[in-house]
């Protein structure tokens, strides 16, 4: 491969960063604020979850989502960013998760990966986990 035909692909490559880390920061912004907005309801949906440390928890998972996206949007710190909200994921993905019934363990697999009709977000937390892992593992840098 001649010099600009990998200048160029590491162009495409940090385009595809900052399509990632616009639209997660978008959405965990948004998270962030519609938590804040609606902090009855989710006080009582984390109180639900987690007891006495509800409110402690959503607390700590708007200022996690706001700044965290902010990161994001903003390309400062994007690895630890993702890193961060990839975590905040997984702890919904275990917190949240209720498996539906299954007769096999394609049906299983599905209902873990996809449809998850036993309740909770599972295909989005899934999604939302694997995408920000890519962020950490990959490199952020300025198209030249």
């Amino acid at each position: 491969m001649k010099l600009d035909e990998c200048k160029l692909a590491n162009c495409y490559s940090e385009s595809g960063n900052l399509v990632l880390r616009s639209f997660f920061g978008v959405a965990f912004i948004v998270a962030g604020l519609d938590k804040i907005l609606s902090f009855g309801m989710a006080k009582e949906m984390f109180e639900n979850i987690f007891a006495n440390l509800g409110e402690i928890i959503l607390v700590i998972a708007i200022l996690i989502e706001l700044s965290a996206g902010i990161s994001l949007l903003l390309g400062y710190n994007t690895r630890y960013a993702a890193g961060l909200l990839a975590f905040l994921i997984l702890i919904a993905f275990i917190s949240t998760f209720k498996l539906g019934p299954s007769t096999n363990i394609i049906g299983t697999l599905r209902e873990i990966m996809v449809m998850n009709t036993g309740g909770g977000n599972t295909a989005v937390n899934f999604a939302y986990f694997g995408a920000l892992v890519s962020l950490v593992f990959s490199e952020s840098k300025k198209c030249t």
